[in-house]
């Protein structure tokens, strides 16, 4: 049972309840199930993150945060970067997910205005595969709009968790960090069990069927 419910949380969606929509350097939280680490700042008060409602544009702040999703999603702001994982500390592949540049008062945006880059750890923490690099698109017509990204070769590794962080690219491709300017808006990051959970669901599943037939 325990093994159907981990194969039936694979979705990232940031729409869990929590008590604060406001991420610090430091801070932890459970989504679900999933939890979320966010860092960025020198400080613990350092606010290097939020979620934000897409249907009140109100609570992305004075950035220009895009406009094509109405649901909660995190933007990563003033260079902060976040690491997430399973409650349960099962391994996991990621197959996709959407994501967004968000302005912060530039003059103006490149064609590519930043760079998303994904890191999977074991659960020792050492790292597992190469890093994935995302190219965030600029505005179009003055927006920004979240792209859905499926994630290649990226998605074959078994990790037990995941960095997420942002840089901002200049016209003359050059991505930069530590400027407050590298900020991103992420959602609906999709996972996937490793085979050994599809293995016990199945084997759950097995037993089950073998209990009904035993009532029987």
């Amino acid at each position: 049972m325990s093994a159907c419910a981990f194969a039936q949380a694979g979705v990232l969606d940031f729409e869990a309840p929590v008590d604060s929509p406001f991420f610090f350097s430091g801070g932890y939280v459970e989504m679900g199930d999933f939890w979320v680490q966010t860092y960025g700042g020198a400080l613990s008060s350092d606010l290097v993150g939020a979620l934000v409602d897409g249907s009140d544009p109100g609570t992305c702040f004075s950035v220009a945060c895009p406009v094509n999703n109405s649901s909660h999603y995190f933007a990563g702001l003033d260079d902060g970067y976040f690491y997430f994982g399973m409650t349960n500390d099962a391994s996991f592949k990621v197959k996709s997910l959407q994501a967004s540049f968000i302005g912060a008062g530039q003059a103006s945006f490149p064609d590519i205005s930043g760079m998303l880059v994904l890191q999977g750890f074991d659960i020792t923490g050492h790292t597992v595969g190469n890093a994935l690099q995302l190219g965030l698109a600029g505005p179009t017509n003055g927006q920004f709009n979240f792209a859905t990204y499926n994630l290649g070769t990226f998605s074959n590794n078994d990790v037990s968790f995941v960095r997420v962080l942002g840089y901002s690219c200049d016209a003359s491709a050059n991505c930069l960090r530590n400027t407050n300017l590298a900020n991103f808006a992420i959602d609906n990051i999709v996972t996937v069990p490793e085979p050994t959970s599809w293995a016990m669901l199945g084997l759950g599943l097995a037993g089950l069927a073998l209990s009904r037939r035993r009532r029987a």
